[in-house]
């Protein structure tokens, strides 16, 4: 398994500007028939919660079930699946929000088959500039925000913090377009107030520039919250059973590897993410669970309806109806 040269140099190019931005697992090799493809290419948005599927390659664990998985970094969640329903890839690892609104808004034909990640504790955060005089989200108030794409985790996470402290979704103001290595200079320039960062960006930015925590995203309704998840398309999931259940086994190992071993966690993401030693030791990090909750994911749908993601016409929608297996 390889990462793509043009894609690694663009994560260690970003990484230079901020200093650096219910199944189980089984054990033993492919089983239960034979392979229909064994080359998988995988485009993963290049995050902290895809660490379980680069311990996987990391390990040798696909490898183990018959596999060889080519792991791209995607730009961003869209353009992996963009790319994912013109067949350049087989499987994606993308944020949720913007899998539900391409099967709900667009009729993506796409099946989750397994989480990535989910909130924990200083994982996503809304920044300050050093010095800041806005100490509260109660302060936001007729102030700008940034988030890295419209209509996206990062704007829902903030919805739902500004609801639970009292300030109307109409008096903020979203900038839609701050990528994070460009945050802290949106943020010391003024052009925003408050921003929108995972980490490694958040723990880099207290170290290099000195960046306040304004508020952690993992609170409220957001508790828990479920982040970034993989999917195949249905025709994928319909053509390939046995290989798609060999890479489930391979990546469920990597994910329980990823939530009960940070060393691992620290070495996937030195070698994939391009982060250096001291960054990947000092980063919070999700959980990484095994299988799919739909119980948990349905939080999710439900967020989307309450704050405008999606319309009211989709407050039945169950997402168990595109979990692989649901």
């Amino acid at each position: 398994m390889r990462i793509q040269n043009a894609c690694r140099a663009s994560i260690v190019a970003a990484a230079s500007l901020v200093t650096l931005a219910g199944c189980s697992a089984s054990s033993g090799g492919a089983s239960g028939g034979s392979l229909e493809k064994t080359d998988i290419v995988v485009d993963a948005f290049p995050a902290i919660d895809s660490a379980g599927l680069f311990i996987a390659e990391q390990r040798g664990l696909f490898k183990a079930q018959g596999l060889n998985v080519t792991i791209k970094l995607a730009a961003t969640s869209q353009t992996a699946i963009d790319g994912q329903l013109k067949g350049q890839f087989d499987i994606t690892s993308a944020d949720y929000v913007t899998y539900v609104d391409n099967v709900l808004l667009d009729k993506a034909p796409l099946r989750i088959i397994a989480e990535s990640s989910f909130l924990q504790p200083n994982v996503l955060t809304l920044l300050a500039k050093p010095g800041s005089k806005v100490q509260s989200v109660r302060q936001l108030k007729n102030k700008t925000v940034s988030v890295n794409a419209p209509n996206d985790i990062g704007t829902l996470l903030v919805d739902s913090l500004l609801t639970d402290n009292g300030v109307p979704l109409s008096l903020v103001k979203f900038n839609n377009n701050v990528d994070f290595p460009h945050v802290p200079q949106n943020l010391l320039t003024g052009k925003v107030d408050a921003a929108f960062a995972p980490e490694p960006f958040v723990s880099l930015f207290s170290m290099n520039v000195g960046t306040q925590e304004l508020a952690d995203l993992d609170q409220g309704g957001t508790t828990d919250f479920p982040i970034q998840g993989v999917a195949v398309t249905q025709k994928w999931a319909q053509d390939n059973p046995h290989s798609l259940a060999a890479f489930e086994r391979a990546y469920a190992q990597g994910q329980e590897i990823a939530d009960t071993e940070r060393t691992a966690v620290e070495s996937a993401l030195k070698k994939f993410l391009g982060m250096r030693p001291l960054a990947a030791a000092l980063v919070s990090l999700p959980s990484f669970p095994v299988g799919v909750n739909p119980v948990r994911l349905q939080r999710l749908v439900d967020a989307m309806v309450r704050f405008g993601l999606l319309k009211q016409k989709y407050s039945g929608f169950k997402i168990k109806s595109i979990i692989d297996g649901g």
